[in-house]
């Protein structure tokens, strides 16, 4: 095999180019995360013991550091799409308060919780399976019953302190990025109606804070639903009305902001577009195809409590109706079932597999460059120590009354987990962080080394022509390394040729590593990129020469053909165990088969 003068001195411009890894994976999903051997389930182990370690504590000591948790009622647990049985890597405690409450007496993977705002998950989600692409880009005024264009006019035209609606669409909404009021109308905290701040004094006070004085007849236009007892026969019109005239927070699709508002109103347009009451739309679109049992759209009566997870100091507010909050802060759902829904998820049970990819990803950066926010996902990047390779975590939290929950997908593992916790106390949402950075900072360190451990034990080795007479063969030996761990390729004959020398003009870099980049059935590619650079100190690096020079990878992937097919592109025939029986290098149209 040879290479003309002419591409190598094409090549030679690419010559000093180092590459970092794709986003993404750095190897296949594991697939083992329950077994005895599995590291994920050694993982577990550790977090399990490490709340034990804390719940078992002597409470008289003056030496606890953690205040609180026993006061905790809260259920814990994993979930993947490659090991069904990693949902039954789970952690449940319940409190002696929730014990001697109107609820559940005893805590399972079944018991259901109120999850607060995760239900704006479920929401965007039965939206993606209701609504077409024409839809998510229109007005959300296009969606409200009642609603005329004339009513929309006499708010004015000033966008300092008027809402622009019509600029307001429905993907907008989804994405928190639509600018407008956070609190809808009953649900705010308006200071003329609250407590007093300062004194805590159920009668309002605005005068202590130096506020005017409001009468009931300015106040009212805002508050249409709030002298009703019954909130959940607060109407999606009267609602809206309330917003019509209040002031944005930004123009729409300016900067994530984050609004309640924006999924009350979501739910109304997807009651609208679905022509079913809302409190039907999950069951009929989610639940019920998904297998959730223990999942509800509507507060239960008192005689099935029991079932229900109650912190022992709320004996009605849990159990309030939803209304058109349903679609902001209304679902109930359980530990169980919550596994089944992420499982769906990211398995595109429901949505088509690229309509999920697509969903799964960000739509707006944060100031806070380790954090972006998707539809309506809350995404979290994770830095691997060491390697300092990324993985994003897809979340949604809930928070509201004695509730703080949250659904955690890491698309990396194709796996995930859930937090679901009750309690009266005040650092109750505090505390239910802690466990889910406790499982953050145990688990994905756990999957990345399960995933390695299955890749050098299903990959590495050495595959060779079962034709002798070619002289064809390559050598994937696993690096350990803890700075840049991975499958690299070590050696590589072709048709006699040392093909080695080629590597640094495929991958951009000394030395080459394998990434996966399309898995299925049978057969796992991989791309050949650079391993990772490494800069003496010092070394100015501004954005743009660490883009051309340490972050090039998805510039030059796929750049260096052979016939029309990337040289970079691997292929492993892979058994039903994930254990691989050979490998194509694509472009030299030649199978080799393992040693």
């Amino acid at each position: 095999m040879q290479l003309s003068s002419r591409n190598l001195l094409l090549l030679s411009y690419l010559g000093g180019v180092c590459n970092c890894d794709f986003l993404g994976p750095r190897f296949p999903s594991p697939v083992d995360l329950s077994s005895d051997s599995s590291v994920v389930a050694a993982g577990w182990r550790n977090v399990s013991t490490a709340i034990d370690s804390y719940l078992n504590v002597d409470f008289n000591r003056t030496t606890r550091t953690s205040i609180g948790l026993e006061n905790m009622t809260f259920s814990i647990g994993m979930f993947s799409i490659r090991d069904p049985a990693a949902k039954n890597l789970q952690y449940h405690h319940i409190s002696v308060e929730a014990k001697a409450g109107p609820g559940t007496s005893e805590i399972s993977g079944d018991s259901i919780y109120r999850v607060a705002s995760v239900s704006k998950l479920f929401t965007v989600f039965a939206s993606l399976l209701s609504f077409d692409c024409d839809q998510w880009d229109q007005s959300i005024t296009n969606f409200i019953p009642g609603f005329s264009n004339s009513t929309l006019n006499s708010t004015g035209q000033d966008s300092v302190l008027r809402t622009k609606w019509e600029d307001v669409t429905l993907r907008s909404l989804a994405s928190q990025v639509a600018g407008i009021p956070r609190d809808p109308s009953p649900f705010f905290s308006d200071v003329a109606i609250r407590p007093d701040l300062l004194t805590g004094h159920p009668t309002p006070n605005p005068a202590t804070l130096g506020l005017p004085p409001l009468t009931l007849e300015e106040i009212e236009p805002f508050l249409p639903c709030l002298l009703n007892p019954d909130l959940a026969a607060c109407s999606p019109a009267s609602v809206f009305e309330a917003n019509q005239a209040r002031p944005p927070t930004f123009p729409a699709w300016t900067t994530p902001a984050y609004a309640n508002n924006g999924f009350i109103l979501l739910g109304i347009a997807l009651a609208n577009i679905t022509g079913m009451p809302l409190a039907d739309v999950y069951p009929e679109l989610i639940f019920r195809p998904l297998g959730m049992t223990n999942s509800k759209s509507a507060a239960p009566p008192e005689s099935e409590w029991s079932q229900y997870v109650v912190s022992g100091n709320d004996a009605t507010y849990w159990a309030q109706q939803g209304g058109v909050s349903i679609g902001s802060g209304g679902i109930f759902s359980s530990l169980n079932d919550l596994a089944k829904f992420g499982t769906a998820l990211m398995n595109s049970t429901l949505l088509p597999p690229a309509r999920t990819r697509e969903w799964m990803k960000p739509v707006s950066h944060t100031a806070d460059l380790t954090f972006s926010v998707g539809a309506p996902w809350e995404i979290y990047r994770y830095e691997h120590a060491g390697t300092g390779a990324v993985t994003d975590i897809y979340t949604k939290l809930g928070d509201a009354g004695n509730y703080t929950a949250f659904v955690c997908l890491i698309p990396d593992y194709e796996a995930g987990f859930n937090v679901l916790t009750s309690s009266y106390i005040s650092q109750r949402s505090a505390l239910a962080s802690t466990i889910a950075d406790l499982i953050t900072t145990t688990m994905i360190p756990s999957l990345e080394a399960q995933a390695a451990a299955e890749a050098a034990k299903n990959l590495a080795g050495t595959y060779a022509s079962d034709n002798p007479s070619l002289n064809s063969s390559i050598t994937i030996s696993f690096n350990d390394s803890s700075i840049d761990s991975g499958l690299y390729i070590t050696s590589f004959t072709s048709n006699g040729t040392d093909v080695m020398p080629l590597l640094p003009f495929i991958s951009g870099g000394i030395t080459t590593k394998l990434l996966p980049s399309i898995q299925e059935s049978g057969q796992v590619a991989f791309r050949a990129v650079a391993g990772k650079v490494i800069y003496p100190p010092r070394t100015f690096l501004g954005p743009f020469l660490k883009m051309s020079t340490a972050n090039s990878d998805w510039l030059i992937v796929d750049w260096l053909t052979y016939g029309g097919v990337g040289l970079s592109l691997f292929v492993f025939e892979v058994d039903a165990d994930g254990r691989a029986t050979g490998i194509e290098p694509a472009a030299m149209r030649m199978k080799l088969v393992r040693v």
